[in-house]
């Protein structure tokens, strides 16, 4: 079920791919670690796709839902929450960074 594209987007380096199955794709984002299923569905003559997201690589949620069955948006959408990821942690760095004493002062 899965395009040629499909599986050049997958395997283009991005993401380690843990399973594939026919309808489903679960891969590992190095940049985070966090897992993803990509499952493509057609219910009833409507074709889609469900993006499940798990911090840990066992308790998945839905992240997102699609209309198409192309994954080329979920992989935006991955990639874009990675950056998010990055940046937010990035900034929790510098947060931490700064010592009781400094913070106090700058009060």
């Amino acid at each position: 079920m899965f395009t040629e594209f499909d599986e050049f987007l997958l395997n283009v380096g991005y993401f380690d791919v843990l399973n594939m199955e026919h309808d489903s794709v679960e891969v590992m984002s190095p940049e985070t670690k966090h897992c993803w299923i990509m499952k493509k569905f057609d219910k009833e003559g409507y074709p889609g796709l469900v993006l499940y997201h798990s911090h840990d690589g066992r308790s998945y949620h839905v992240h997102f839902c699609y209309e198409d069955q192309d994954i080329a948006p979920a992989v935006s959408e991955i990639m874009s929450h990675d950056r998010y990821q990055k940046k937010k942690l990035k900034l929790r760095n510098k947060i931490t960074k700064v010592s009781n004493r400094e913070l106090l002062m700058a009060i």
